[in-house]
């Protein structure tokens, strides 16, 4: 296994022109996500085209020249409590094109193993209960670890990567491609359109054509723009942040969540010491009670055929005056399992599915989907125990639809104002919240580097 750190062929041209840009309001509330990552592995080729991990590390260069700021120093701003909506508490920025950058983290590893039996085929996984255990092969050691990812822990990031990407060859010829990032800097539209992108420099190069424009678009303060109100200004305004309050999103409050949190999170129900904690007034506490540390965890990727979702869709909307999607009705049924396995079917308090969703064609006028950042929310969908299909795909479908342009507004003012984006949850684990998210229609499994799809 080998490491090093690559960097755009334009920083390596020249690095003393730096560039700061600060990231948005939704981006900051982001800090404390996962990593966003995904990896694809591919067979031996099939024909006269190979792809050597050496030539992919060329590709990701040229990929990198459209994306600089990846190999940038993902980094908090200097708090200024006078200064505008960017310096507050805990927001962030990135600093680009300097001789200081981190660069992107590139994990060059090997398998001694075949690719068919390190990872069964889709159709393979499909046959029998379509159910399969991840657990039963070493996927997570396709995904770069090597080093930290930059604000990783919340408080460390100097010198330390917010990009990572990790090539690994099986004895058979065949590869795996992973690609890690901070949350930040890219949510999953964000990662899968480099993934393109960063394909299609390879195919290119490959066959001797042009390099292909790449246009994606960094610009956070598009998405600021869509805040209402005035964002600089010393004090936020009460009716805007009325009509935030309208949105059926989850606002625990981690410092208001000492009492019952486990060790490992202790330190962030402490109020910074930068802020007076005698002019906080505190929220909701995160209910602790409700998520067993100690139960087994498992992960499963399950499929379902397509006349699954059709029968479920057709069950779910038949008495629906509103159009259900597919994966509204997809996420009621699973939902439903849930509850039940859960215990929860007849129980009479709020049970939630929290629901990822992208913002960019949900604001006036729409981001585009070349928007790069994390213009993302986490909504949250309430029930008393289990209901009809109908009924709870239904539930879904309303309230994503309260999340549009007149109403994201008033969000982001509020968001902006926060005193700190860490501070507020906007979902939580436990037997009464499930976390959901999509990454429907991003094509992620037609990504083709030259040598076919994954």
């Amino acid at each position: 296994m080998s490491t090093s750190r690559v960097f755009p062929e334009s920083h390596l041209k020249d690095s003393t022109h730096p560039h700061y840009v600060s990231l948005s309001i939704l981006d900051a509330t982001t800090t404390n996500f996962s990593p966003t990552c995904a990896t694809w592995i591919y067979d031996p080729p099939k024909d006269t085209h190979t792809v050597s991990t050496q030539q992919l590390v060329i590709s990701l260069q040229k990929t990198l020249d459209a994306y600089p700021h990846w190999a940038g120093q993902l980094q908090y701003v200097s708090y200024n409590a006078n200064g505008d909506h960017t310096q507050r508490f805990e927001r962030l920025g990135v600093l680009y094109g300097a001789k200081s950058d981190p660069g992107v983290e590139v994990v060059i590893a090997q398998r001694p193993e075949i690719v068919s039996s390190f990872v069964p085929t889709a159709a393979d996984r499909e046959v029998g209960s379509g159910l399969w255990n991840p657990e039963e092969t070493s996927l997570a050691e396709l995904v770069p670890t090597a080093s930290s990812l930059a604000l990783h822990d919340l408080v460390h990031f100097e010198g330390l990567p917010a990009m990572m990407v990790q090539l690994t060859n099986f004895a058979c010829g065949g590869l795996a491609i992973a690609i890690k990032l901070a949350h930040p800097l890219a949510d999953a539209q964000s990662l899968m359109g480099f993934a393109h992108n960063w394909a299609a420099i390879n195919r290119a190069l490959i066959t001797n054509e042009p390099l292909p424009s790449l246009c994606p678009i960094f610009e956070p303060e598009q998405l600021d723009r869509a805040a209402l109100g005035n964002i600089d200004a010393p004090n936020p305004d009460p009716k805007l942040i009325e009509a935030a309050r309208n949105l059926p999103l989850h606002r625990y409050d981690c410092w208001a969540s000492l009492d019952g949190s486990p060790s490992f999170m202790a330190q962030l129900t402490k109020i910074p010491s930068e802020l007076d904690s005698n002019t906080i007034i505190l929220g909701k506490p995160l209910s602790w009670s409700e998520w067993d540390l100690t139960a087994p965890v498992s992960h499963y990727l399950v499929s379902f055929t397509v006349d699954e979702i059709k029968n479920m869709w057709e069950d779910a909307s038949s008495n629906s005056e509103i159009r259900i999607s597919r994966l509204d009705a997809l996420l009621a049924h699973i939902w439903m399992l849930i509850i039940r396995a859960r215990e929860l079917s007849h129980d009479q308090q709020p049970i939630y599915l929290d629901v990822t969703l992208g913002l960019r064609s949900r604001l006036n006028p729409p981001l585009s989907e070349n928007f790069v950042g994390s213009p993302i929310i986490l909504g949250n969908v309430s029930t008393i125990g289990i209901q009809p299909i109908g009924k709870m795909a239904l539930s879904i479908r309303s309230t994503l639809s309260k999340f549009n342009s007149s109403s994201i507004g008033p969000m982001l003012h509020e968001l902006a104002f926060e005193l700190s984006p860490n501070r507020l949850w906007n979902a939580f684990l436990g037997r009464r919240n499930t976390i959901v998210t999509s990454w429907l229609h991003l094509k992620t499994y037609e990504v083709d580097f030259g040598i076919g799809v994954p």
